[in-house]
């Protein structure tokens, strides 16, 4: 059997470029998403609230980001693109993280200025914040072990036990989205009854 050897290199360079591709998507995603965060903080430092704004800006699409990295693991069962780009999730999340701490700051910092006896008070007397805070403590070590170094480090069966309160966090934090609003809860609504079926479909399939 003849082997045409401009077929085979021209196999192999279209795989690496499909390499090359997926790795540059995650690039620019990271991008986009730094600069969604900067252009956000920027438009909060030129409006008439800072606080507030900050605040449900980085609150929204936090809770926007970690809901859409629960996505991926069932759509990647129906729809190729996302089987592909299935790596992509772990970015997605870690950014979801990284708003949402900027969001905890944002309260810690500008809204009680450091004042740890009042914003007990507040965690201990309101069930939102409470859950806002159980979120945050409950997404930081995932967010650390959300590489290799955390995988190689904990082994796989103890990695993805522990990326199993994802499954808890991500309710904590919608819950503490729909709390926090008080007028518009149309959003969180929706975005609490997507995460009813991806909870759904996490059971389903988990048994």
């Amino acid at each position: 059997m003849e082997i045409d050897l401009g077929q085979v290199i021209g196999f192999t360079r279209g795989m690496k470029v499909h390499s090359i591709s997926l790795s540059t998507r995650k690039h620019v995603l990271n991008m986009s998403l730094c600069l969604g965060l900067v252009w956000g903080i920027y438009d909060a430092f030129t409006g008439p609230d800072l606080v507030s704004e900050l605040r449900d800006f980085t609150g929204r699409y936090g809770a926007y980001l970690l809901l859409i990295s629960l996505m991926f693991t069932p759509l990647s069962k129906h729809w190729n693109w996302v089987r592909r780009h299935l790596t992509i999730r772990r970015n997605v999340g870690v950014w979801g993280f990284v708003y949402g701490a900027i969001h905890l700051l944002v309260w810690i910092v500008l809204e009680f200025a450091y004042d740890w006896a009042l914003m007990w008070d507040e965690i201990t007397g309101n069930l939102f914040i409470l859950l806002g805070v159980l979120a945050f403590v409950l997404l930081l070590p995932l967010a650390i072990t959300s590489n290799r170094w955390g995988l190689r480090r904990l082994g796989y069966r103890p990695w993805q036990s522990l990326h199993t309160a994802t499954y808890i966090a991500v309710p904590a934090v919608i819950a503490h989205h729909f709390m926090a609003q008080k007028s518009d809860v149309v959003e969180p609504i929706l975005m609490g009854l997507v995460l009813v079926l991806l909870l759904v479909w996490r059971y389903r399939h988990a048994h």
